[in-house]
């Protein structure tokens, strides 16, 4: 009898354990194609970037993935709240304009310095704008940042034709990054693990990351609750303002020159990131700063090995394209829709 009893507990918590397992397979299926879709880039990227070549490409993919991973880290705190900003791409270009202008009108490091400041208000100022304005004329988000992509799309025509130039450089821009290739990317993962550490901070230990995913998880229940969608959708906003004059100056440092395709793009891009990292276009309470760094990699090394695959150039945006709704299709399949408020 004791063995059979002993036989029956065996059974029954051998059944919880595959039940529990089960369970955390289905819970966590996001987070884990995402990490694997990340190793299988890694592990691709190795195979076709092996050889001498290998830390030289690798140093390439951390200065591309450097500005993708800042945005994108600032864009958690609004696609948590299921919203999204489409003005990205146009702000970075402003930005990266006008520290040149600025820096190489003043001259100097001091010049570039001013020049950022200078911009990490205005992009501020656009963050508070573009996350109040949608609550008080109860429109939502992404038209306020189409007002802001157009009047930034106006704003680097303009500031191009009145250099008389297609691109403009910065004078002092080999005083921005260390000569020696691996240092300065060495300086760009610092960059990027310091903003991680900010972000993950204010994004899981405080009011600003608890509300902004409590706003997506159910914004009706987070208002009655007392949680001020202003404030914090304002504040999320602003975060987002900050990483963009942020990935603006590392823009800067890496290419030292603009025109009035700069930027162009990054919208879109982000929003791939973010879903290649595991992030979901509802927002709520399974939104990660993790999901940031591991979709700004994978993307980044998927365009470096579709490149050193020989794939055509005009293939690779269809390549990114299909990968990305096979994504959507099979992780946020909901029938109120996939796309963010």
């Amino acid at each position: 009898m004791p063995e059979n009893v002993k036989t029956g507990e065996t059974a029954s918590q051998q059944t919880k354990e595959k039940v529990t397992f089960a369970g955390f397979l289905k819970s966590h299926a996001t987070d884990l194609m995402a990490y694997a879709g990340l190793a299988v880039m890694l592990i691709l990227f190795v195979v076709f970037n092996s050889g001498p070549r290998l830390m030289y490409n690798f140093g390439s993919v951390i200065q591309a993935a450097a500005v993708y991973a800042i945005l994108s880290l600032g864009a958690v705190f609004i696609y948590s709240m299921g919203f999204m900003d489409v003005s990205l791409g146009q702000q970075v270009g402003v930005y990266v304009i006008m520290m040149i202008l600025i820096g190489n009108k003043i001259g100097g490091i001091g010049g570039v310095i001013i020049g950022f400041l200078l911009v990490l208000a205005l992009a501020l100022v656009c963050g508070a704008i573009n996350g109040a304005v949608s609550i008080f004329l109860g429109l939502p988000s992404i038209v306020t940042s189409l007002f802001l992509m157009f009047f930034f799309t106006g704003a680097q025509f303009l500031l191009m034709e009145g250099t008389g130039e297609n691109t403009i450089a910065l004078e002092v821009a080999s005083a921005l990054r260390p000569a020696d290739r691996n240092a300065y990317s060495l300086m760009l993962i610092g960059i990027i693990v310091l903003l991680a550490l900010i972000g993950t901070y204010f994004f899981k230990y405080t009011k600003l990351g608890k509300y902004t995913r409590a706003i997506g998880a159910n914004k009706v229940a987070a208002n009655q609750s007392g949680i001020s969608l202003v404030k914090w959708q304002v504040l999320g906003y602003m975060a987002l303002g900050f990483c963009t004059a942020v990935a603006s100056f590392v823009m800067l440092t890496r290419t030292g020159t603009a025109g009035k395709g700069t930027g162009s793009g990054y919208a879109m891009d982000i929003m791939i990131c973010l879903i290649l990292g595991g992030m979901p276009l509802k927002g709520g309470m399974k939104s990660k700063i993790s999901c940031a760094l591991v979709g700004a990699l994978t993307y980044t090394l998927l365009s470096n090995v579709l490149t050193t695959m020989g794939v055509p150039l005009q293939w690779v945006n269809f390549v990114k394209a299909l990968i990305f709704l096979i994504i959507v299709l099979l992780t946020c399949r909901k029938s109120t829709g996939i796309l963010p408020r």
